[in-house]
């Protein structure tokens, strides 16, 4: 039995490196010991961070069925987009999760790319699925005095809340990727494995086989899909009388005052990718409590198209494809361009 269960985790890890060889140009013997899985790298800080000078040609699918060629990159630091630091055009920093790495668009139609296009700025965009407000203040934290940039736009998302706090983070079956993530534990970070299993044996998988990582993922994604026994219908039923999701509101409130006190005087704009409650009432009330401005209709447009039919969504139904981040942008750049008074020349 051990003989063939060691010939059949042989096997499985000679198929999945093909796999990475022939489609994403991964070497075959490279070792995930430097935590290189794709377009993500383990970080011994940020718990994973983009991969830097990542690129990949494949073709995507939206919800409905369309297919479309997506050529997509990741250059200086991981950074989706990263402008030019010697213009003297305005300079926006994009930080967000998933929606701003936005793995499903080419680089010239993600949200951010839209932006810089319509009202003629520098943009800095940097996201990463899965991450959380820790997570997304360190990265602001490490760039903001290379980029200095003028102004901020931060993406908020519903799962924050989740991967802000530990606890709520193990009883969910949706938001939980089981990568072990800083936490802001009483004014400290701390990194956790949001998973039963031990940090040990998720880090060794993360990083020395690729097939381990690839059946573990996949079957932390069945059991998601398979289940309402996760903590987001507790928390969607009792609101912020859930006493879990209260703490991780006041987290996520601390974690925006890190960014606020980060950033100074520097305007922050934020916009939810989703809506929905009771999250998105605790984003407008963390946003006012730092001074920084928030819009509610960006996600909306996006999902007042999906109700007319229109195919908005990627393959995985909850990410924005091309047409999603096209009106995601349009909404914003309405809202930037007002806020910013900028000049006909600007816009």
């Amino acid at each position: 039995m051990l003989v063939l269960m060691a010939l059949l985790l042989g096997l499985g890890e000679l198929v999945i490196r093909s796999v990475h060889l022939l489609r994403d140009g991964i070497p075959f013997f490279e070792s995930n010991a430097g935590g290189r899985i794709g377009p993500i790298t383990l970080d011994q800080d940020l718990g994973w961070k983009a991969t830097e000078h990542y690129q990949e040609a494949l073709v995507e699918k939206t919800q409905q069925g369309t297919l479309y060629p997506v050529r997509r990159s990741q250059t200086q630091y991981g950074f989706r987009q990263f402008g030019d630091l010697k213009s003297n055009r305005l300079k926006m920093l994009v930080i967000g999760d998933s929606f701003t790495h936005a793995t499903a668009v080419s680089d010239d139609t993600t949200y951010h790319a839209i932006l810089a296009k319509l009202l003629n700025i520098e943009v800095f965009a940097y996201g990463v699925g899965g991450y959380g407000t820790l997570q997304e203040f360190l990265v602001l934290d490490r760039y903001l005095d290379v980029i200095r940039p003028d102004v901020i736009l931060w993406q908020y998302c519903i799962n924050d809340f989740i991967n802000n706090d530990n606890q709520l983070e193990r009883l969910s079956r949706i938001n939980n990727n089981g990568w072990v993530r800083p936490y802001w534990l009483q004014g400290h970070i701390q990194l956790l494995s949001p998973k039963e299993s031990s940090i040990q044996v998720r880090d060794w998988i993360n990083r020395h086989s690729r097939f381990l990582y690839f059946v573990v993922t996949r079957l932390d994604r069945l059991r998601a899909s398979q289940t309402r026994d996760t903590v987001e219908v507790d928390i969607e039923a009792e609101g912020i009388r859930h006493a879990g999701f209260a703490r991780a509101v006041g987290v996520t409130d601390e974690l925006m005052a890190q960014v606020r006190a980060r950033v100074a005087q520097r305007p922050i704009m934020a916009f939810n990718c989703v809506e929905k409650e009771p999250y998105s009432q605790a984003l407008r009330d963390i946003s006012a409590h730092h001074g920084i401005t928030y819009w509610d209709d960006v996600a909306r447009t996006v999902q007042a198209a999906a109700e007319r039919g229109e195919d908005v969504y990627a393959s995985d139904g909850g990410h924005w494809n091309e047409h999603g981040h096209e009106l995601a942008a349009k909404a914003l750049a309405k809202h930037i361009s007002t806020e910013l008074s900028l000049s006909p020349a600007q816009k």
